[in-house]
Parts: C-alpha cells; structure tokens; sequence
C-alpha cells in the first residue's frame, strides 16, 4: 500500500474522542476489560492535526496500551479517514493515586467518599 497516497481528511477532537469511546465499548464487549479501562481512563485530546495523546497512570497501562494499539489505531484511521494519525502516550504518577486497585484500597475510596459506608459494614458485619 503507498502511505503517500493514503487520504489524511481532517477530523476535530469531538469526533475523534466519539470513535475512540465507540472503540473502548467494542473491546469492552470483547472482554478486553483491562485494556478497556486504560483506554477509557483518560479523555485523549487532539494535538496538531493528527496527534493523540493520553494520559495513563502508570507504566503498566502505557505498555498495555501499546501492545494493542495497532487495532485501535486501525480503527481511528479508518473511520476519521486519515491514515497520518499518530498516538503518543504519556505518564502522570499522579493519576495512579486516583485508582483503587486492591479490596481495601477500594474500601478506603468509598469510605472517603463516605464515611457511613463504614457504619454499614459494622452493621452488617461485613468483610472487606
């Protein structure tokens, strides 16, 4: 295929972030639930006039993201119609602070959201 002759319409922001949401819910229903949520984690904006950028918590996500970016990138070509479109994905420590991973570190979420839920769980006697 000549890259030279490959069309590059141009495509604003809203538009890529709309099929880069339709993306993330194809793979969600495909049960590609991890990368799901690296993709849907942060909004990617629009820089230039083919560059994408997200930013992702941690380095684990950001090689995540990079394994399977082919499909995804395949996906924006074809339906933005530009076919110069690049991502580039950068870190931000501290979003990482934002995610709840383990049992308890949810529990701690909630409970900082609100503080009753600990009374909830001494009424009950729940687990966590």
């Amino acid at each position: 295929m000549d890259e030279e002759n490959l069309p590059e319409d141009p495509f604003d922001e809203a538009t890529m972030q709309k099929y880069w949401a339709k993306y993330v819910a194809k793979i969600d229903k495909q049960g590609k639930k991890i990368l799901g949520a690296a993709l849907g984690s942060d909004t990617p904006r629009l820089k230039g006039k083919n560059k994408i950028w997200i930013e992702l918590a941690n380095d684990t996500l950001k090689k995540e993201v990079e394994r399977d970016q082919y499909p995804l990138m395949e996906y924006l070509k074809k339906h933005l119609n530009n076919y110069q479109i690049e991502l580039y994905i950068t870190i931000n420590e501290e979003v990482e602070k934002q995610y709840a991973f383990t049992p308890m570190e949810k529990y701690e979420k909630l409970r900082e959201k609100n503080p009753l839920i600990d009374k909830l769980r001494s009424d009950f006697d729940l687990d966590i």
